[in-house]
């Protein structure tokens, strides 16, 4: 059977170049958009929505802490809780709050 999850090694994730989505598994992909541009996301349904949260950029969030940081919010979806929606509420940038008043 093939392995389904945790799928990139550090090496592979700072070899690639060619622009696309690299999955790693469990709704953890590297995003790469050109030589030096690359960037971690997680994909995720919720209430039959897709839904894509970033995750930082590579190689400032290694493959290691993407993967923490991933199993991290796939808890809280496992609770039915939005993760984007959480970390929204967190920083405070819940923009149906704000007014133009504000």
């Amino acid at each position: 059977m093939a392995k389904l999850v945790d799928r990139l090694t550090d090496l592979k994730v700072r070899k690639l170049r060619e622009p696309g989505l690299y999955a790693d598994g469990a709704g953890l992909y590297l995003q790469v958009r050109g030589e030096a541009a690359r960037s971690w996301v997680y994909r995720y349904r919720l209430d039959g929505k897709s839904r894509e949260m970033g995750l930082g950029s590579y190689p400032a969030v290694t493959l290691d802490a993407a993967r923490l940081k991933r199993d991290e919010q796939k808890a809280l979806k496992q609770q039915n809780t939005d993760p984007i929606d959480k970390r929204r509420t967190e920083t405070g940038l819940r923009l149906k709050n704000i007014t133009f008043a504000a």
